[in-house]
């Protein structure tokens, strides 16, 4: 006599399908959390969270900046350069006491600088990235940035003779 598949049998075949649809949605999830952000670019005229920030100088190995905030204490811990696309991006990273500097020195001798890059040197004001959650948004990163311009060049001293 030939034997029907029970009850139990059907639940046995579904656990390697219910496996097999768990991994997929997993991995649907854990490539949408994974996935390259795609930068999008704000530019923003004045500053949004931070105090004034101007560039003194820049060269292959050094960018120094003036940081000044009239009436408030500012909260810089640190800056890391970042090349984007075509420009050099500084990211601050702020801290609970407020800094003694005014002036910070940003290291850049390590990174590949583009042509003409100091003509894009931009201050992050702020970035937001959607949510591990987010599977079904478009991964994109929103950047806030803020131009920073390099002072006009001295003119040179007038020889007396």
């Amino acid at each position: 006599m030939k034997h029907l598949p029970g009850n139990r049998d059907a639940k046995e075949m579904m656990k390697p399908r219910l496996r097999l649809a768990l991994m997929a949605v997993g991995g649907l999830a854990f490539g949408g959390c994974m996935s390259a952000l795609r930068p999008t670019f704000v530019d923003v005229a004045s500053p949004l969270h931070s105090a004034q920030i101007a560039v003194i100088a820049a060269d292959e190995e050094l960018v120094r900046l003036r940081i000044s905030a009239p009436d408030e204490p500012v909260f810089l811990a640190l800056v890391e350069p970042r090349v984007m696309g075509d420009g050099l991006y500084l990211f601050p990273s702020y801290i609970s006491k407020p800094t003694v500097s005014e002036e910070v020195e940003v290291p850049v001798v390590e990174l590949d600088l583009p042509a003409a890059w100091r003509d894009r040197i931009y201050w992050v004001e702020g970035r937001s990235v959607p949510g591990w959650y987010q599977i079904f948004q478009p991964r994109v990163e929103t950047i806030e940035r803020r131009r920073l311009a390099l002072p006009p060049p001295a003119a040179p001293a007038e020889e007396e003779g």
